[in-house]
């Protein structure tokens, strides 16, 4: 394989990832791998490389985004120049990509900033992108989520490390109020994912 084979084409792998993650949001809970369409980006040792071509994938200057990570200035500025989308504040960002741990009091307050819609235009919500450590359709290291509603046949169990217990109480604040909410996309640093919409419901979770 030469190097020129390794370059991620932003054509072809945006197609190919954008497809996974409409699967994933149809069927909530499901697993995919975006792992072959990532492996040559660039800037993976600032921010976890799956966030990143979910960025290029889904934002152009028709749309705006937030990131927080530990090299926010630059990830932000790259996400730009190959996108041309606007960075905005987190209560005017469409997709928020969160490339670093936060603790529980941090996860609040962002989480009480985002664009939840209104009744008129629910779609007028943020997406919140998450890095975490794995995921898993079988149980395995993390935490138990139990998901029920459009999508999924029965009950759906996934299984998740790295993310805190926060995210999914503060997410289900803003969702108990349907249309309102947002959605959300987990990925970890191999390219596995999955999504949870804002109409599916968590009915209960287990560590």
């Amino acid at each position: 394989m030469t190097k020129v084979d390794l370059l991620f084409d932003a054509v072809h792998d945006t197609q190919q990832i954008y497809r996974k993650l409409l699967d994933c949001m149809a069927r909530p809970g499901k697993l995919n791998s975006i792992e072959p369409f990532v492996q040559s980006l660039e800037h993976g040792d600032l921010f976890p490389k799956p966030l990143l071509s979910l960025a290029y994938t889904l934002v152009d200057r028709e749309v705006s985004f937030h990131v927080i990570s530990n090299q926010t200035e630059n990830i932000q500025k790259n996400i730009h120049w190959q996108t041309f989308s606007p960075y905005a504040d987190l209560h005017e960002a469409d997709y928020v990509f969160i490339g670093k741990q936060l603790s529980n009091d941090e996860i609040g307050e962002l989480m009480k900033k985002l664009m939840i819609g209104t009744l008129e235009d629910p779609h007028l919500s943020a997406t919140v992108l998450i890095a975490v450590n794995a995921l898993a359709e079988v149980p395995g290291d993390g935490w138990k989520l139990r998901l029920t509603g459009p999508g999924i046949q029965g009950v759906k169990d996934i299984y998740i490390d790295g993310l805190p217990c926060a995210w999914i109480a503060e997410r289900n604040k803003l969702t108990s109020e349907f249309p309102l909410g947002i959605d959300m996309i987990l990925t970890t640093d191999t390219g596995d994912m999955i999504a949870i919409p804002r109409t599916t419901v968590i009915e209960s979770e287990a560590v």
